[in-house]
């Protein structure tokens, strides 16, 4: 980088002050381990963004490059003793990026389709999502992983191809009611956040978090009108839109008459709960957002917070846990999804080596880093393979994509499941269904 009078006026000095460059950091952060290199470390990242800052280096297409580089797992957040908050610097300095940088044309038709319109409307994701569904149940999809028609086009192209998830049969609004009330005593209101991709590809998912959910004691509200969290949005950038998502799900989820969200990906719990620092101050509807975070809680955090019914069926299954990085580092949630599994009779429950390093997911990060990703991906799954499981539990939309992908390249008999799924097939074989 070439030093040049150009800074980042917004990056907040409190945020990146805190660092005390320590390097506890080094042996967390997964592209530090990959390249060894100081500058794709956590601290080194943050000293580059105080020296763009401070006018002492070059807002270059190499530093843009190095900030898109972090796969934003939040793992340092974790192992520092300063308690940095990384994640909100490398957000903020992504969005002063978009606005300082002169994307192609081609880059902002793409960026204003996918986040302007495709993930602020369900349906429009819906109508996406049903014609990804008659290509991969038509046999195309097969034809095309087969003779690699897509490889014809571009090389990356053929490596994305066997990524796109398969889309569930029927989508979340086709499985559940707009209400479903409590089997026995009322003891909780709670809303159901059934997310975007989460409600194509993984309406399972969200059939099985439901029953659960009335199963034990609660009223569960599933509106028609609520939306995307946002966190496609804000970690891209587009904070405004971010806002909008937000102001729209308060509405929908009437949140003043809920003791409580419930979310069953932890990207999106992440983003709920922190939603308040995405410079929402300044808007009218902040107080509300302030109660939507407040009352945000992921699925397994809930059901352990008020003693969820223990099952008294057996699985007998070998079962090991994936730990999703915005659950794990991002929440702080890790004791509470192994509570579930391990509740369940029969299961074998087996912890996985390096179970909270990234799988390469990361959002995007396996489309836009689809070499690194992999490789990651590679690591996870040498632990998984130690741990000689039958069942992969993972608790995060994007980690279920990517390990599904992983279980496709390594031809495994391997099954991935959510905890709450687990759970709802050991109340299955109680009969009480």
């Amino acid at each position: 980088m070439t030093s040049e009078n150009s800074n980042l006026p917004t990056i907040s000095d409190d945020l990146l002050l805190q660092c005390m460059h320590c390097g506890m950091c080094l042996p967390t952060c997964p592209t530090y381990v990959l390249t060894k290199r100081e500058r794709s470390s956590p601290r080194g990242r943050i000293r580059l963004i105080k020296s763009v800052s401070d006018g002492k280096l070059a807002f270059s297409q190499e530093f843009i490059e190095e900030m898109n580089f972090c796969l934003d797992c939040r793992a340092c957040e974790t192992a520092c003793p300063a308690g940095v908050h990384y994640s909100r610097i490398i957000d903020e300095t992504r969005r002063v990026i978009i606005e300082k940088s002169q994307a192609s044309l081609k880059a902002r038709i793409i960026r204003k389709i996918m986040l302007n319109s495709l993930f602020a409307r369900q349906n429009r994701l819906q109508t996406v999502a049903k014609l990804i569904r008659i290509y991969q149940k038509s046999g195309l999809e097969l034809l095309n992983l087969k003779f690699n028609i897509a490889g014809i086009f571009s090389r990356k192209l053929k490596m994305l191809s066997p990524l796109a998830p398969q889309i569930s049969s029927k989508f979340t609004y086709q499985l559940l009611p707009e209400f479903l009330p409590a089997h026995g005593e009322s003891k909780y209101k709670v809303g159901f956040l059934t997310g975007c991709i989460q409600d194509v590809a993984f309406a399972d998912v969200n059939y099985a978090t439901a029953q659960v959910l009335v199963r034990n004691n609660c009223d569960v509200y599933v509106p028609r009108n609520q939306v995307c969290c946002g966190s496609v949005h804000a970690h891209s950038g587009a904070v405004e839109q971010a806002q909008q998502q937000l102001v729209q799900n308060t509405a929908a989820f009437n949140i003043d008459n809920l003791d409580f969200v419930i979310v069953n990906a932890a990207g999106c719990g992440s983003f709920l709960k922190e939603c308040t620092d995405v410079e929402m101050k300044g808007n009218g509807e902040y107080p509300k957002i302030k109660k939507l975070a407040s009352k945000t809680r992921d699925i397994s955090e809930f059901l352990n917070e008020i003693n969820f019914r223990k099952p008294k069926s057996s699985l007998n299954l070998k079962v090991t846990y994936h730990d999703a990085c915005h659950l794990v580092h991002g929440q702080k949630i890790r004791n509470s999804p192994r509570s579930i599994i391990t509740a369940i009779p029969g299961i074998k429950f087996i912890e996985m080596p390096e179970s909270d390093w990234c799988c390469g997911s990361a959002g995007v990060y396996n489309i836009t880093h689809t070499a690194t990703s992999f490789a990651l991906l590679d690591r996870k799954f040498d632990n998984i393979e130690t741990a000689d499981a039958e069942i992969i539990v993972s608790a995060n939309t994007g980690c279920s994509i990517q390990l599904a992908y992983g279980v496709r390249q390594r031809k495994s008999a391997l099954k991935i499941m959510h905890p709450v799924e687990l759970l709802w097939w050991a109340y299955q074989k109680e009969n009480i269904a």
